[in-house]
């Protein structure tokens, strides 16, 4: 359990955290390049960017928040768009299966047929052709 220091000293860090991100935020930094960055903030507060990220992961996503820095939103328009071919594709995929299956079904029929056919003599073997002479 943190003593009473540990807890006065974080809260402190939290501040000066918070105090960083306005800075930054107004244009008005006074220890860093201003750029919106996690460095730039970690500097600004003067903590390292790692205890940011592990000891305040709530202060960065604040921060990001308010720069702009969080993932760019997709546009819903075209991923409608892309659902709805990709949807389309998927009928004509099916279509084509069912097709295909079909005449797999049809072509095994005629196999089991000439198979059976076969066995029981019923079938003329056809003679190949060959090359045929050439005509002068």
């Amino acid at each position: 359990m943190p003593t009473t220091d540990r807890l006065a000293q974080l809260k402190a860090e939290r501040q000066r955290i918070r105090d960083a991100s306005q800075r930054l935020l107004t244009g008005t930094s006074a220890c860093s390049n201003g750029k919106f960055t996690i460095s730039t903030l970690a500097t600004e507060a003067e903590v390292s960017r790692q205890r940011l990220y592990e000891h305040h992961p709530d202060l960065v996503a604040d921060f990001k928040a308010s720069a702009g820095l969080g993932p760019i939103p997709p546009n819903i328009d075209a991923l409608q768009q892309q659902l709805a071919d990709a949807r389309e594709q998927i009928r004509e995929l099916k279509a084509r299966e069912a097709t295909n299956l079909d005449q797999i079904k049809t072509l095994c029929a005629v196999i089991t047929e000439l198979t059976h056919q076969d066995h029981a003599g019923n079938l003329i073997a056809l003679p190949t052709a060959g090359p045929r002479p050439l005509k002068y």
